[in-house]
């Protein structure tokens, strides 16, 4: 997407959630598992948006980090999808190695009952 077009649909976005981000799910573009939940800034969607590689904003480090930086497990992005709100978005990816930092392909590999029972 051109930087033009990536910065009108920033500027569309309502960045209502802590530090001024909007939720974003990442789901797997293949076979839609959702692979991880983090936050974007106004600068984390222009940049998914115009290099096609998945950027968030940290809210424990408070700065911008593109996904694989250091595990080189990077997210090429497939679809951003916006929510009716104009304050979430989907975004599909093309994950490359695994999503959660444990090492596991999602960041949701627990069940409430393994959580309950101290399981990790």
């Amino acid at each position: 997407m051109s930087l033009e077009e990536a910065t009108r649909l920033a500027d569309s976005l309502w960045y209502r959630h802590t530090d001024s981000t909007v939720i974003a799910v990442v789901q797997d573009a293949s076979d839609k598992e959702v692979l991880m939940v983090g936050s974007m800034n106004r600068e984390a969607v222009i940049k998914t948006l115009t290099t096609g590689l998945l950027h968030l904003y940290s809210l424990s480090r408070k700065r911008l980090w593109m996904k694989g930086e250091t595990s080189g497990h990077i997210h090429e992005v497939v679809e951003v999808r916006v929510d009716c709100d104009n304050d979430a978005l989907i975004v599909k990816v093309r994950p490359h190695g695994p999503t959660c930092h444990t090492g596991n392909r999602s960041c949701f590999y627990r069940t409430a009952e393994e959580v309950v029972q101290g399981k990790t």
